[in-house]
């Protein structure tokens, strides 16, 4: 059995290559950075059921786990970390309707989330608020059959003109924090500025001004959520940030690899300087780590084991070893590698960012000795 599953999974890395391989031939070998692009992508995994990944199969999903859902995201990862990120965002807000709705409301939301007619996304930052929860303002009530939410929220991937987002918002409601999907066809639902990183260029990410925002009633999906159940979406979303960490990490490495054998200097190609391969060695080292360490979480959680502390250390370790790794690999480049025009460029620039994503280092290392039983 264990056999049957390891081929399937390798199947799956071996397709989901391909996948890559595809479309960044479409765009000519280059990531793209054009938002529209990047949806017109996304939607071409549905015939791969990439985005029903995580979603049961009798509300039109793959039934697939996190093991199957990091090996794609891995892999989209190391192709183009901005289509990844997009896709991280839909299976993280697709999970949390699985964990938390109702029969009805997954009979509802889920098969368009898998098909794709509505993209998933997550607004649980604010512009005040950041990663403290319990400081979120932007609050929910219920007026008759409906609910109307007031407040604002920031940095929410799959947000943007033209795209149909189904939201999973967080809200202060009477009795604690409370979740609701917000499709972005709402009234009272505007955009505010696109958000220009200094990475992941073209990413469609927004700040929304929720006015008066009406949605039905049945929209809400929890209420006075926290504990385990919360927990778990957390280690969820953290576990795939995780795994565009490890793919970003290869693409690391099989860039440099690659320069380092076409580059010449003092009469030798640049894999043939010792320094130079002991450094191509810890880049090999840091993605077998962080490789490594992300699957056997992911079968963990699959298998129910709580692993909390597990999930916020492997999250650490990921985004530091990558910012690590794309920082050596863009020094091997010398000065094509701090140009625009250089993937490893990218790569480092991205990399920073991913370190905020779902909890900062500090967070996580906060987090961490609480697993470990450390009195605040």
């Amino acid at each position: 059995m264990m056999e049957e599953t390891d081929g399937i999974l390798a199947m799956l890395r071996s397709e989901a290559c391909g996948f890559v391989a595809r479309a960044l031939r479409c765009e000519g070998e280059k990531r793209s950075r054009d938002p529209g692009r990047l949806v017109e992508m996304l939607g071409d995994m549905t015939g791969a059921g990439y985005p029903g990944m995580l979603i049961p199969a009798e509300y039109g999903g793959e039934g697939g786990g996190l093991r199957e859902a990091c090996i794609v995201v891995e892999e989209v990862a190391a192709g183009d970390p901005n289509l990844a990120l997009m896709l991280v965002h839909h299976l993280a807000c697709s999970f949390g309707i699985v964990l938390w709705a109702g029969e009805e409301q997954k009979r509802r939301f889920l098969p368009p989330l898998s098909g794709l007619e509505s993209i998933g996304a997550v607004a649980l930052t604010e512009p005040e608020a950041g990663s403290d929860l319990s400081a979120v303002k932007a609050g929910m009530e219920r007026r008759g059959a409906e609910l109307v939410i007031n407040g604002n929220k920031c940095f929410v991937t799959n947000t943007g003109p033209g795209i149909d987002s189904l939201v999973l918002g967080f809200f202060r409601g009477p009795s604690g924090l409370d979740c609701a999907l917000v499709p972005s066809s709402s009234p009272g639902f505007y955009l505010a500025h696109h958000y220009r990183f200094a990475g992941w260029e073209g990413l469609p990410n927004h700040a929304l001004v929720l006015q008066d925002c009406t949605v039905s009633g049945d929209h809400l999906v929890a209420e006075d959520l926290g504990g385990e159940s919360f927990e778990r979406w957390c280690d969820c979303s953290r576990l795939l940030v995780s795994a565009t960490a490890a793919g970003m990490i290869r693409a690391c490495t099989d860039e440099a690899v690659r320069y380092c054998g076409e580059r010449e200097q003092f009469g030798k190609r640049l894999e043939e300087q010792q320094f130079l391969r002991f450094r191509l060695a810890d880049l090999s080292l840091s993605a077998e780590l962080v490789h490594t360490g992300l699957h056997l979480a992911a079968a963990r959680l699959d298998e129910g084991v709580p692993c909390h502390g597990e999930i916020c250390m492997l999250k650490l370790f990921a985004t530091s070893r990558l910012e690590e790794a794309a920082s050596s690999a863009m020094e091997m480049a010398g000065g094509y590698g701090y140009t625009v025009d250089s993937g490893l460029s990218s790569l480092y620039r991205d990399a920073k960012g991913l370190q905020l994503l779902w909890g900062t280092r500090e967070m996580m290392r906060l987090e961490i000795a609480r697993s470990l039983g450390v009195r605040e």
